[in-house]
């Protein structure tokens, strides 16, 4: 077949026009679908970065109502940012049971 089109020129042009068009859609197409992961690992990672910066947030303002008048051991949020609602909720376990018979402060964000 390849050595009929060598001899017979018509067609030889089209086919060609036609596998280049074929690999440039491959490689448009792989392209595409690699900056699309690429853009929604680096949302999921700018939302993780959110969340552990409202935890250490909420460390400080656990550590401030524990030197107030009437301390507490819950506090709970909702935060909204950039169309994410971040759930942040401190709890503090007063058995004594963390390290050196320290309470425990255990913060969950959720989102």
């Amino acid at each position: 077949m390849l050595k009929s089109l060598r001899k017979n020129n018509q067609g030889v042009v089209f086919v060609t026009v036609l596998m280049i068009i074929i690999v440039m859609m491959v490689l448009t197409i792989s392209i595409l679908s690699i900056n699309v992961s690429q853009v929604v690992s680096t949302e999921e990672e700018v939302r993780r970065v959110k969340a552990e910066v409202l935890a250490k947030g909420f460390l400080w303002l656990m550590s401030a109502n524990q030197m107030s008048q009437t301390p507490g051991t819950f506090i709970d949020e909702t935060f909204d940012l950039d169309g994410t609602t971040f759930y942040v909720a401190a709890n503090l376990d007063t058995s004594h049971g963390g390290p050196f018979c320290a309470d425990e402060l255990n913060i969950y964000v959720s989102y």
